[in-house]
């Protein structure tokens, strides 16, 4: 898109029933364009709107109506809640601030979520003045990467501005740690209220690996039921529960398990381990902060998205964190040498085994496939380019993890996936147009096989139908 989206023509109707029946005549594509260019004017009206937010505190203006804050006046013209007067002011005041985050929402690059996440940052009193410096750069991944992973790569940003500061709030954390379980009435009789919150980046990981583990664990229950009952080509609306009621089942197979073990009794028979990852730089830096070893000087910075004190599933850690799992056996360490790819299968073997697709599974932490949310841990590992049809190579570099769903449905609608030269992968459909959110610009490498730089993608449709 250009500079603005004021060229969208909206689709004419008198009231809402008249606007349900004006697109039920458009076509797939009239109906996705028209959504995408919804998106896109909601971006720039947004922007519109934290700018006179800014113009109107510059002015002092909510004191006219005897207003104590900028954001009482917002209420007081849009009867928003609190929260949502608060979120506007400070992304008002991050755009004012931040090198490039007004245009970039203006112009429909970014999405409201993603300039939120950058004004969050903003706020941090320990570190949101650096911002600035980053502003650049963090852009770039605001436009590129999936909402889950800004939200990483920003708060890997926090860390690693302010280390000492991420570790005072992980041990308060820790402190604070609490959980509780007791009945609470529903409309079926009684229920189970479970609450848990706090303790370390480290124990929450591990929370979160185990819970996951066993709620694949019942997905497969109920996919064999399925194929037993209907056939393996059976959809997934055939599948006996859904998918609260297996996050729920997993829940209470846990502590059924806990207790037939006993407190001292073996740990749970599905195999779960938290894959903690970190580059050399970043490993050096906070070894150095314990008088571990010299800080590391002589190495260069890499970017925040090549820098990693996370673990596999995306939750970023404590600087200690990172000390433990270097030091402790059974959290299995992955020291990430941004020079290199760490495993190559070459073309010895057809599919991703051992310690290749474990890397792979580890980098990405949920299914490359746009808008899907699978955890990577659970997915399979696709090819990039194909084994037969563009002789893909069976190495880390042309591996992504992919939810069963989407790895089968790439190959039905023959799309084809491409790397750029940031590592960003893209899927195309057969006619060219690639699978991206609205506003995305998208440059295309000369090596993608797909055309000139810089293609916006804006011209294609929106998200795919899987």
């Amino acid at each position: 898109m250009g500079t603005s989206s004021c060229e969208w023509e909206p689709v004419p109707a008198g009231s809402y029933a008249g606007l349900v029946d004006a697109l039920m005549n458009l076509d797939d594509a009239a109906l996705t364009d028209e959504f995408r260019s919804l998106e896109l004017r909601r971006r720039e009206v947004e922007a519109r709107m934290a700018a006179i937010v800014r113009e109107s505190e510059r002015r002092s203006l909510p004191a006219e109506d005897g207003h104590r804050s900028v954001t009482a006046w917002v209420r007081a013209h849009t009867n928003c809640a609190r929260t949502e007067a608060a979120r506007l002011r400070r992304l008002a005041q991050a755009a004012d601030s931040v090198p490039g985050l007004g245009d970039a929402l203006f112009e429909g690059h970014i999405g409201g979520g993603q300039a939120d996440e950058l004004a969050r940052a903003r706020a941090n009193p320990r570190c949101g003045d650096q911002l600035a410096d980053s502003a650049e750069m963090l852009l770039d991944h605001a436009e590129h990467l999936s909402f889950e992973e800004l939200r990483t790569v920003v708060k890997r940003w926090e860390t690693l501005a302010d280390l000492d500061g991420a570790q005072q709030d992980d041990d308060a954390s820790h402190e604070a740690r609490t959980a509780s379980v007791g009945t609470m009435p529903d409309a079926a009789g009684a229920g189970v209220d479970i609450r848990a919150s706090g303790g370390s980046g480290l124990v929450a990981a591990e929370f979160a690996t185990i819970f996951t583990a066993f709620v694949e664990y019942e997905f497969q229950l109920d996919v064999a039921a399925r194929t037993a009952e209907h056939g393996p080509d059976a959809p997934a609306s055939l599948l006996p529960r859904t998918d609260a009621q297996r996050r729920y089942d997993a829940l209470l197979r846990i502590f059924r398990r806990a207790a037939h073990a006993g407190v001292d009794g073996p740990a749970t028979p599905l195999a779960t381990v938290v894959n903690v990852l970190t580059d050399q730089h970043t490993l050096e830096r906070v070894l150095a902060l314990h008088g571990m070893c010299p800080p590391p000087d002589d190495l260069p910075t890499p970017d925040i998205a090549g820098q990693r004190i996370e673990t596999s599933s995306g939750s970023v850690l404590a600087p200690d964190d990172v000390v433990l799992a270097a030091l402790r056996g059974h959290v299995r360490r992955v020291v990430i040498d941004a020079a290199s790819v760490p495993v190559d299968a070459g073309r010895k073997r057809r599919l991703f085994t051992g310690v290749a697709r474990d890397l792979i599974k580890m980098m990405r932490p949920r299914c490359s496939h746009a808008g899907c949310t699978v955890p990577g841990e659970v997915c399979e590992v696709d090819h990039v380019a194909e084994w037969v049809d563009d002789h893909g190579l069976t190495d880390a570099a042309n591996g992504r993890p992919r939810c069963g769903s989407h790895n089968r449905f790439k190959h039905q609608a023959k799309l084809k996936s491409h790397i750029d030269a940031q590592g960003r992968l893209v899927d195309y459909r057969p006619d060219g147009t690639p699978i991206a959110p609205a506003g995305r610009r998208i440059a295309r490498s000369d090596t993608s096989g797909n055309g000139d730089e810089d293609a916006d993608s804006d011209h294609g449709s929106a998200d795919d139908a899987a």
